[in-house]
């Protein structure tokens, strides 16, 4: 009988656990979406753009500005799309679809990738508007072209220091995060099968004591008194 009950109360909490990181799955879905449609529309517009303007024949520097800003515009673009895509796609299925704790690896791994989608995010915005400036000089009259390169430059500073400022005012630090480890006991362990970016296998769970994961070890006991 204490068997069971000790069966059921952790089956009871590794549900609540799951249903707790599943909020933490959800968010970071929303959060990439949003920066991978951003992404899309600005890789879009620069691709339009480039294809319908007319470049006149002289203004050298200028057009090379161009075509460089253009490049970088939409392969960062691109590779932040291509990321969103493969770690939402790949990071859901693996929360959903995985082994027993998988939940919790799926989301702490998804979690380490902000860093780098966010980042490119970052450029690709910066290197948009290093397109609209480069087109400045090739399209307009220089006096019209020094106004213009002013207001995208001061638009360049105002992004940077809003995103360093709004980062400061919401970012958490280590110790202010809200904390799954003591649930953990819950969950099987992943060894070093998952540190090398491996599919964990059963082999790689590991736990103190093997009456904590009946369902994933296939112990069975005999619960009759």
């Amino acid at each position: 009988m204490l068997a069971a009950d000790k069966l059921l109360l952790q089956s009871n909490v590794k549900q609540r656990s799951i249903e707790l990181r599943e909020k933490e799955l959800n968010l970071f879905n929303s959060n990439f979406s949003a920066v991978g449609t951003q992404a899309a529309i600005m890789a879009g517009f620069t691709l339009t753009s480039f294809v319908e303007i007319d470049l006149p024949p002289s203004k050298r520097w200028a057009k090379a500005m161009l075509h460089f800003f253009v490049t970088s515009s939409i392969c960062v673009n691109f590779v932040c799309v291509a990321m969103v895509t493969f770690v939402t796609v790949w990071g859901s299925g693996k929360a959903l679809r995985g082994q027993d704790g998988s939940m919790d690896y799926a989301v702490d791994e998804m979690n380490s990738e902000r860093s780098f989608i966010f980042g490119t995010f970052a450029v690709g915005v910066l290197a948009t508007l290093g397109c609209l400036f480069s087109a400045a000089w090739v399209l307009m009259e220089t006096e019209i072209a020094i106004i213009a390169s002013v207001l995208i430059l001061g638009t360049m500073c105002m992004i940077v220091s809003e995103a360093r400022r709004i980062a400061t005012r919401f970012m958490l630090e280590p110790d202010e995060t809200v904390s799954f480890k003591e649930l953990r006991t819950v969950f099987p362990s992943f060894g070093m099968g998952s540190r090398s970016g491996s599919s964990p296998s059963k082999s790689s769970f590991h736990s103190d004591d093997p009456e904590d994961y009946p369902l994933l070890l296939h112990t069975v006991k005999d619960t009759k008194a």
